[in-house]
């Protein structure tokens, strides 16, 4: 019974560990899912200039973008009586599958989206593209260093609870 005891806390130990390194990897991997919505915003207003409304429409049913509920409360939230900066950045804050890093970027590009003409709009999705592209160097790079860390700090902490318990 003891020794069943120990296992699961080992067991649970390592399984922190592995949570808080894969926590690391999702801000990563959707850190690069930011990076290409950005790229096909730019695309559809380069080449279609949709309304802002209709853009994020066809961005949330996209099956790339579907962890990111911004998108849809977005749609959701928009009327003709609301401000599309504020719905945006609301939808933002309260989205918990957006990186933190990130958010400020899309803070920022939410207050831009639909208020200038197609060359400035692209102007500042390229600049929010290059902020996104530094976020995610620096989420590649704390998943590299703390990503391993976290690992073996579970997994050596479920070792020595194990040993000091027996």
């Amino acid at each position: 019974m003891k020794f069943i005891g120990i296992l699961l806390l080992f067991l649970a130990s390592s399984g922190a560990g592995l949570y808080a390194s894969q926590s690391l990897r999702n801000d990563v991997r959707r850190t690069e899912t930011l990076i290409a919505l950005t790229e096909e915003c730019s695309a559809y207003i380069r080449y279609q200039q949709p309304e802002l409304d209709e853009l994020i429409r066809i961005l949330a049913q996209n099956s790339m973008y579907r962890d990111f509920a911004f998108l849809r409360n977005f749609c959701e939230q928009l009327n003709p009586c609301s401000e599309p900066s504020f719905v945006w950045c609301q939808a933002v804050r309260n989205d918990n599958a957006v990186p933190v890093q990130t958010k400020e970027i899309l803070d920022s590009l939410g207050h831009v989206l639909g208020t200038t003409d197609v060359d400035g709009q692209l102007s500042a999705l390229e600049m929010h593209r290059t902020q996104l592209q530094q976020a995610l160097s620096i989420c590649r790079e704390r998943y590299q260093k703390q990503g391993k860390l976290y690992q073996s700090l579970g997994i050596l902490t479920g070792c020595m609870l194990g040993i000091f318990l027996w």
